[in-house]
């Protein structure tokens, strides 16, 4: 195991903040001790006992948390033929079905991020309680974790409750790993009101996710091109 020094040396290549150095160096410890769900999706696992592992792990780590995020257009090709069924069936006119077509892609681009702006605003607000934010998919179906005495509370978190896929219930049947959505797909209720961090979870609102969606960054007042 690399001495702390080492450690701070490694991660102030990415920031000097304290708090953020005690959180990387609790999720090391965290996979070291909970191997089975280190996420790590290339060919070799990083070694995380040794200095140049523990630099690969700080460079995916910091990425994912510092990364600003903004809507990107999806590249692949709208489908004329769904073009060929609105004029067919609901009788829009030719200039309407391309404003359509343009912001059918500018929905997609939105809507790709909102999973990734929720686990940043609910970090806003667990960070302040212990909570670690799992950014860069470093642990398997876990977004966030928190040492609770002897153990270690994991939470997975979706935005609606038809977007957790069959490997992620896997892990979970032989896991304590806590669950929670966002919304309720067929009703667009949300469901705060079940956030599994009792103590706190009044701080946490879908009026308050908005809020910070709005005042995420500047680009959001940009136009799509």
């Amino acid at each position: 195991m690399i001495s702390n020094f080492q450690l701070k040396s490694i991660v102030s290549k990415y920031t000097t903040e304290n708090d953020e150095i005690t959180k990387f160096s609790n999720l090391v410890v965290f996979l070291i001790e909970n191997e089975k769900l280190f996420g790590w999706r290339g060919k070799t696992k990083p070694n995380l006992l040794h200095e140049d592992g523990l630099e690969i792990l700080a460079e995916k780590y910091f990425s994912a948390k510092f990364k600003v995020l903004v809507p990107s257009i999806p590249k692949t090709v709208p489908d004329y033929m769904a073009s060929v069924i609105l004029k067919k069936f609901y009788n829009y006119s030719q200039d309407k079905l391309k404003i359509i077509s343009i912001e059918h892609q500018h929905s997609m681009a939105a809507e790709n991020m909102v999973g990734e702006l929720l686990e940043r605003y609910i970090d806003s607000v667990l960070s302040q309680e212990g909570w670690i934010w799992c950014c860069g998919e470093l642990v398997r179906h876990v977004d966030f974790i928190k040492q609770d005495k002897k153990r270690y509370r994991l939470l997975q978190i979706k935005n609606r409750d038809n977007s957790e896929n069959s490997s992620g219930k896997t892990v979970r049947s032989g896991t304590v790993i806590e669950y929670w959505f966002r919304t309720f797909s067929r009703t667009g209720k949300t469901n705060w009101g079940a956030f599994p961090e009792v103590l706190f979870k009044s701080n946490l609102s879908e009026e308050g996710f908005a809020k910070f969606v709005e005042n995420y960054n500047p680009y959001f007042n940009q136009i799509l091109k």
